[in-house]
């Protein structure tokens, strides 16, 4: 349970030591006069993610000019290695892997980061599909509106280790002209202090068959995930308001499984309630709700702004199985269709 911490602790400071490398090369801002989006994404085991992403993005914003879309290839394996000359991305890479555990990932958002010269940016997983027609307009011109400094989907809540009502960096909005790049750190602090046993202590309680449920609030907004550092500094909206768009779940359903359920989430404060209890923060009514494709039968994230489908995440299924490849195909096909038959959208 507690073999390697001090090798963990080892890779954090190096990573933190790459961060702040990286960070001081960052602007302090982008000028508010700039226009366009910079999408930026970490490519391991997606290039087929990758290419219906790209392509559902140009239909569904038909007419406007392509993004830049920013890569870092993370991929070990040669099959999945982004081509360089692929003219949809611009691909770095990596001169060395030296750390993983979720660092990587934040490191090649980091590195990212110092290319960016527009005023919003974008940091997408590749199996994250945003859906909303005409959303490269959208969602900038929201962000305006209301003066956001941040804009996206937060983790759903099925996964309670993570924070809450702030967006993750799975789709996460950001207008750089009111957040400074250089406060932008994504990087997990789990192992910040290598004797952080009461981590993997709470965490092993988790696991526990039949009770683990009870100890999930040890963990609700105490995982310092990856982003942490951003929700702790922005999150209670003073610096630069935020907004999530709403996750898909049933609160009442998940709350009617037991008696013990209903008791933990009315006991425990909503900072640590297994459950969320913010009104308005999840929906049950999902994408088939609105005519739109089932992918919560497929078991994948969705995600609803105003009362319509605006993204779902496919998950960790990509890293491990490919037989998901025709459902999403037809999936993406679908949304495109609907964009194009001039479906209501957000």
């Amino acid at each position: 349970m507690f073999g390697g911490l001090s090798d963990r602790h080892a890779q954090h400071l190096r990573a933190v030591a790459s961060w702040e490398a990286i960070r001081a090369t960052l602007p302090e801002r982008i000028d508010e006069s700039a226009s366009g989006l910079t999408i930026c994404s970490v490519a391991y085991r997606a290039k087929a993610c990758l290419d219906i992403n790209a392509r559902l993005t140009r239909t569904l914003n038909a007419g406007r000019r392509s993004p830049e879309w920013l890569l870092f290839d993370n991929n070990v394996d040669p099959a999945e290695a982004i081509d360089s000359a692929d003219p949809r991305f611009a691909v770095m890479k990596p001169a060395e892997r030296d750390i993983d555990m979720g660092y990587e990932h934040a490191l090649g958002i980091s590195a990212l980061l110092a290319r960016v010269r527009t005023r919003f940016l974008l940091v997408l997983d590749p199996d994250c599909f945003v859906v909303l027609p005409d959303w490269l307009r959208r969602v900038p011109e929201h962000m305006m509106a209301r003066g956001l400094g941040f804009f996206g989907t937060p983790i759903n809540p099925r996964r309670y280790n993570s924070y809450r009502y702030f967006p993750y960096m799975v789709c996460l909005f950001v207008d750089l002209a009111r957040v400074s790049p250089r406060e932008l750190c994504f990087l997990p602090g789990v192992w910040d202090q290598w004797t952080n046993v009461g981590y993997v202590l709470r965490r092993a309680l988790t696991t526990l068959p039949k009770v683990g449920f009870l100890f999930r609030p040890l963990l609700t907004e105490r995982w310092r995930t990856n982003g942490w550092q951003i929700k702790r500094r922005f999150g209670e909206g003073r610096l630069a308001p935020a907004e999530c768009v709403q996750p898909v779940w049933d609160i009442e359903a998940e709350l009617a499984q037991s008696v013990v359920k209903r008791v933990v989430h009315r006991l425990t404060p909503a900072s640590v309630s297994p459950v969320p209890k913010a009104a308005g923060y999840c929906t049950p009514h999902g994408f088939r709700t609105r005519q739109a494709p089932d992918v919560d039968a497929l078991g994948w994230e969705e995600f609803m702004w105003n009362d319509r489908p605006f993204a779902f995440h496919v998950g960790s299924v990509h890293t491990a199985r490919t037989d998901y490849l025709p459902a999403l195909s037809r999936v993406a096909e679908a949304f495109a269709a609907r964009a194009c038959d001039g479906a209501p959208a957000a």
